[in-house]
């Protein structure tokens, strides 16, 4: 059968949506066909609806019933997603309802003759004006049709370069050139339609064709549908407002859409068009999904065009429809992804690529995934739920291939509860916890399957087990956090049944920032901060509340909503207390502040008047009975620029000039005036006024030739620097980034004081003094807490006392959200670095600690040990992998006694460890560790065995540079020893040929200077997007190696390892920076192949305040290529100052660039860089893909690292790919881009470019 445009129905019709009999939600059914439906619901149902769509085991079928007109009858449609979307949702049957189709279409039918008006022959001033709108939407489509035609042969020519066989590649490219040779007879398909929007009306009773509807017409349709209501609702002011006009006119719409030149007009156009190219599924799901982003998503001045010539025709002139319309969304939000619930098709649409002239390096415009993508990985990122499913998941994948795992919690025969019985059990439980006065310490977890496994010898299914212990880990995080005082961690802990409750009906819970459950702990622990004194009553009316929820809380969430508004009254009185504290502790320090300035600046005064002169004891005297203090109290209240501290000042300055000459003139009985109501003025302390007033006297009208007795007055001196004086100078500077940072402090912002690590506990600062002299900080009940210096402020931040926390006031679930999935990491983290039998380092993790070893040349000289146990394999066979085990974790606490704990120390395979220990001494060390071993006493089912051992040491030479020649050194060696005999010790040398020729290699890299003339090489290895949503195009990233002067090449790993080794890190970024953005800025074409380009910057370079102050000015200066520029930043763990570094990266992604984290997941840091670092992109460990596609536990490892990074927002890279089979694994686990010798060897930088 020819496939054609699909031919629906629209309707509106209340209906029921079942996803279990417990899950239900109201909805409507919008438009149906043959083969399915298009329904719509609420937001609040929407989220709903996702939320249990994305949980792993949900049924297969919906059910989607509803009543017919007269209500007698119930009709059950059972359906499966074919698309979901914001508010709405395309379904197919997957079973056959005649009986429903045939009570839907009697229901359109009646209503048909009521809501549709009939065409009518349109008058001449109609005709008119639908001339001239057909002829804007030509014009204005025609517009967007050229580059969208050249954006579909784009598309379709990348789409083919990753088609997942050879025959949808072939298909692929052969549409791509019959598209760009047939693009006139499209468009003329398309402009008949256009030219007569309003079409008459199809023959024959409504629904009569539905019978010729087949499959693929309903994927058409279903397709269209999406596109149209999305358009619709972008649209939706300027489109009900054109529609308003076209009925004024009297233009009837048989089209079977809301508006007769809406954007279904467009898009059937199109499609019509397009059916006449008889391309295949693949290839119109590609050229629709460009079609939407580059005409559909582009109307908005069409309509608005339209609108125009409907009102100079005067048709409705002054309609004005805003204030029904306040609630539309902005236009420039980006959509949330949706959800694929149906099975993949063959091929799927790449994202559209946009014609040359849109392109920017490579880098999709926006950065934002397109609304219409179904990844289930990236759906399951999106949850906090889904997140730290998939990380325990892992974790207990990796504990059972590690051979640890624990006890099932259930019997093996007992029975599933169902949802309503285990709801009823929490509910046992609630009432059980209201009844206690304490809350139980002990876990959700072992209390719920207590009470399942007690109460009725039944057992959880999969998916409410996992709920269980999300939740769990949620209370755990909850309760860990420092902010909260006892009190209300004990509440919390009666909040965990209920909570779990609401998140077995509801998962979106951890995302649903209006839940008023986390409404309720949010404000909670804003009442409950640790420190301070705890308020009685505060603390009786929230354990009222608490009670009250436990008490009350069923199903309902009404309660919590209750509790939620009685806690704001408390906040809102609580943090009125709060802010009276701050303005007296500020009131306070300000007036500290002026009376500090006022006694400096009566100082300088009197200083200046006065110092080196005789001054009249009577004038000092003046002075110390009160004057000075009259003199600060007018500066504070009046000012330095007042009368009244000029007239006091005059005092002074007469009475000084009495004294150098007698003969001068003064008004004495003012003077005295002016110096008793003065001194009158204030309370003073000092001599009397009277007796200071008879003093002056006697000095002023003194008898002929008596003598006033004066008194040296020395000048301020200067003060004389101290050798203490130079220390604290030297310190000041090298203080000064400190202190930097101090000044950077804002009123407001948090600290975390960690004097005691234990205990921590919060202030604010809330007064700076002026030339940020003095800082005070307060509680977060306003209570001043302390008063700092800026050195002091200074020294505390450097040593990590006073720790700025701009997460303090993050509502509190989100912050243990955040804690949680970084514990649950944690711990997934260790296990996948450590082996769980013994403790000690595993292989993968003890490499990488070597690697760090390597790049550390001023630390302590070390040997790499390695230790193989003999006799090992007598006791495994004989008495049993168990006692085995036994074994190995006793010889691994006797080599903890013998290497320091700050050394690594691992099980490299079975009975083989390795550590690195002091070069100095090392074998005689080694002889007492194998002593040690030799001494252990084993004894299994009566029988006793001892072990001995051999080793092998590895010296630290310049010719192992890498951890891998390192490791075989010291296997080599161990070998050797074996061969020797038991207990026996050998350490490695190497070729004296090898080990000059190394040596050589070493002293080149050291002594590099000149590097064009040194011969360094640049290469470029490709790195390519694996899906159409990834937010860059293809991208090299930029390798560096040279030639020895044997012309052995030197590897780029070997290079790098030996430049950070003799401190040439900094050097060789510096001119690798400088010389790329040369070559991207001088030439256009280098740009344009180059596409992106991702530059190494080390850890240790990172440290160099020059680099980064270089680096920066390169990219600030004019036409620098920031664009096509990002940053991969390696050894992450050699910087000194991560937030220094953090700030920097800030500026820079402030002027366009982007960074990504290498080597991601290679220790037990990595999640900690990737939050304290704003990062792009994360790179995973070579180490992770190698076996991935053979190896369960690191396929694992890699989904929940893409799952997190994704959780966090950011892309995943993964490096070393060599094979298709690798590929197509990281493509499913949801990988964003991908390197390796599978896509393109390295070449060098000029032959890319040529």
């Amino acid at each position: 059968m020819e496939r054609r445009a699909s031919t629906r129905q629209p309707i509106k019709l209340a209906a029921q949506l079942y996803l279990t009999d417990d899950q239900s939600w109201p909805c409507q059914i919008a438009d149906f066909c043959a083969e399915g439906l298009f329904i719509r619901f609420s937001g609040d149902t929407a989220k709903r609806v996702r939320g249990a769509l994305s949980e792993a085991h949900r049924p297969d079928d919906l059910l989607i019933r509803f009543r017919s007109a007269d209500g007698a009858s119930r009709h059950d449609m059972h359906v499966q997603v074919a698309r979901l979307m914001d508010g709405a949702m395309g379904v197919y049957f997957t079973r056959e309802s005649p009986a429903a189709l045939n009570a839907m279409l009697q229901q359109l039918g009646s209503s048909a003759n009521q809501e549709r008006s009939h065409l009518k022959p349109p008058s001449e001033r109609v005709q008119f004006v639908l001339h001239q709108c057909a002829k804007t939407v030509i014009q204005h489509i025609e517009q967007l049709m050229e580059p969208c035609f050249d954006g579909m042969v784009s598309t379709l020519s990348e789409a083919a370069q990753h088609a997942p066989s050879d025959q949808l590649a072939n298909e692929l490219l052969d549409a791509s050139g019959q598209l760009a040779s047939r693009q006139r007879a499209i468009w003329h398909q398309m402009m008949i339609a256009l030219e007569s929007p309003l079409k008459p009306e199809r023959k024959g009773a409504p629904g009569s064709e539905l019978s010729l509807v087949d499959k693929s017409e309903f994927e058409d349709w279903l397709t269209i549908k999406v596109m149209v209501t999305k358009a619709d609702t972008l649209y939706r002011g300027e489109l009900l407002q054109l529609r308003m006009r076209l009925d004024k006119l009297g233009v009837g719409n048989a089209t079977g859409h809301h508006n007769p030149l809406g954007p279904a007009l467009i898009c059937e156009a199109f499609h019509n068009g397009l059916q006449h190219f008889k391309a295949s599924r693949d290839v119109e799901k590609i050229c629709l999904k460009v079609f939407d982003k580059l005409v559909l998503q582009q109307l908005e001045s069409l309509y608005t065009s339209l609108n125009q010539i409907l009102i100079r025709q005067g048709v409705l002139p002054d309609l004005d429809l805003s204030r029904y319309l306040s609630d539309r969304t902005p236009r420039k939000e980006p959509e949330k992804p949706t959800v694929k619930a149906a099975p993949a098709s063959p091929a799927k649409a790449p994202e559209p690529v946009l014609p040359a002239s849109a392109r920017h390096g490579g880098v999709k415009p926006g950065g934002t995934p397109s609304p219409d993508t179904f990844r289930s990985h990236s759906q399951s990122a999106q949850t906090a739920f889904a997140t730290v499913r998939n990380l325990l998941s892992t974790l207990s994948t990796r504990r059972k291939e590690a051979g640890v795992s624990a006890p099932a919690p259930y019997l093996p025969d007992a029975r599933q509860l169902s949802a309503g019985e285990f709801q009823r059990e929490l509910q046992s439980m609630q009432q059980s916890a209201t009844e206690a006065s304490a809350a139980s310490d002990q876990p959700l977890r072992e209390r719920v399957v207590e009470q399942v496994r007690d109460a009725s010898n039944a057992a959880l299914d999969e998916a409410q087990q996992e709920t269980v212990d999300v939740v769990d880990q949620f209370f755990r995080s909850v309760v860990d956090s420092p902010r909260l005082n006892d009190a209300v961690r004990q509440q919390m802990r009666h909040l965990e049944v209920p909570v779990l409750k609401v998140v077995l009906r509801d998962r979106a819970f951890f995302d649903d920032q209006s839940s008023p459950v986390r409404g309720v702990m949010n404000r909670m622990a804003q009442l409950g901060i640790k420190g301070g004194r705890v308020n009685p009553v505060i603390q009786r009316r929230m354990d009222e509340m608490v009670q009250r929820i436990t008490r009350e809380f069923d199903q309902d969430t009404a309660v919590f909503e209750s509790v939620r508004g009685e806690l704001d009254t408390l906040i809102e009185r609580q943090n009125l207390v709060y802010r009276r504290n701050v303005e007296r502790v500020s009131a306070a320090a300000e007036g500290a502040q002026k009376v500090a300035e006022a006694k400096k600046a009566v100082t300088d005064v009197l200083d200046q008047r006065l110092g080196g002169r005789q001054v009249p004891k009577p004038v000092l005297s003046l002075l110390n009975g009160g004057w000075r203090d009259l003199l600060s109290l007018t500066w504070i209240r009046q000012g330095p620029d007042s009368q009244l501290w000029q007239d006091y000042l005059s005092v002074l300055d007469s009475l000084m000039a009495f004294a150098d000459n007698e003969g001068a003139s003064i008004n004495l009985p003012e003077l005295l005036r002016m110096i008793q109501d003065g001194l009158a003025s204030i309370s003073s302390n000092h001599l009397p006024s009277a007796q200071i007033r008879d003093e002056l006297k006697s000095f002023l009208v003194k008898g002929p030739g008596a003598e006033v007795e004066r008194v040296d007055v020395p000048r301020e001196a200067a003060p004389v620097q101290t050798p203490e004086d130079k220390a604290t100078e030297r310190q000041l500077r090298s203080l000064q980034r400190w202190t930097a940072r101090a000044q950077r402090l804002s009123v407001g912002d948090w600290l975390r004081n960690q004097d005691n690590p234990n205990e921590p506990y919060y202030v604010r600062l809330v007064w700076i003094a002026r030339a940020f002299s003095r800082f005070v900080f307060v509680n977060h009940q306003g209570m001043r807490v302390v008063e700092l210096t800026l050195e002091q402020l200074a020294h505390q931040l450097k040593q990590g006392i006073l720790v700025p926390d701009e997460s303090y006031e993050r509502p509190l679930v989100d912050d243990s959200i955040d804690r949680m999935v970084k514990q649950v990491y944690d711990q997934l983290s260790w296990v996948s670095t450590h082996d769980e039998l013994t403790g000690l380092l595993a292989r993968r993790e003890f490499e990488r600690v070597l690697e760090q070893h390597l790049t550390r040349p001023d630390e302590q000289a070390l040997s790499l040990v390695k230790i193989d146990l003999r006799q090992f394999r007598l006791l495994n066979d004989t008495a049993g992998f168990k006692s085995g085990d036994d074994a190995l974790a006793r010889v691994a606490e006797t080599l903890r006694q013998h290497v320091a704990p700050e050394l690594p120390l691992a099980r490299l395979d079975g009975n083989e460890f390795a550590f690195l220990f002091p070069a100095e001494g090392c074998e005689a060390a080694v002889k007492v560790v194998i002593a040690g071993i030799e001494a252990l006493e084993f004894e299994y089912n009566g029988r006793h065995y001892r072990f001995s051992a051999c080793a092998g040491i590895a010296p630290n030479e310049p010719a192992l540079v890498t951890a891998e020649r390192w490791l075989k050194a010291a296997d080599a060696s161990c070998k050797s020893a074996k061969q020797l005999g038991n207990g026996r010790v050998v350490t490695y040398t190497m070729n004296a040929q090898v080990q000059a020729q190394q040596e050589q290699i070493a002293a080149k890299v050291a002594g590099l200077g000149n590097f064009d003339e040194d011969q360094v090489l640049l290469r470029g290895q490709k790195l390519i997007p694996l899906h159409a949503d990834a937010n860059m195009g293809t991208q090299y990233e930029i390798l560096i190696s040279m030639y020895d002067d044997a012309g052995n090449l030197i590897t780029a790993a070997e290079f790098v390892r030996m430049a950070e080794r003799y401190n040439r890190m900094q050097a060789v970024d510096r001119w690798v920076v400088g010389r790329m953005l040369d070559a991207l800025r001088d030439s256009e074409s280098a740009a344009r192949k180059l596409g992106g380009v991702c530059i190494n910057l080390s850890g240790y370079s990172l440290n160099d305040a020059s680099l980064l102050e270089f680096i920066y000015e390169k990219l600030s200066q004019k036409n620098a290529p920031i664009e096509r520029l990002w940053f991969e930043i390696t050894e992450a763990a050699a910087i000194h100052n991560l937030q220094e570094v953090a700030d920097f990266m800030i500026e820079m992604k402030e002027l366009g660039c982007r960074f990504c984290l290498g080597n991601f997941g290679s220790g037990p840091t990595s999640y900690e860089y990737m939050r304290s670092l704003p990062v792009d992109l994360i790179k995973l460990d070579g180490a992770f893909t190698r076996h991935i596609v053979s190896n369960e536990a690191d396929r694992a490892m890699v989904r929940s690292m893409v799952d997190m990074a994704h959780y966090t927002k950011r892309e995943v890279i993964a490096s070393q790919v060599e094979d298709r089979a690798t590929l197509d694994m990281l493509r499913s686990l949801g990988v964003d881009y991908a390197q390796g010798y599978v896509i393109e060897k390295p070449q060098l930088l000029n032959t890319i470019l040529s």
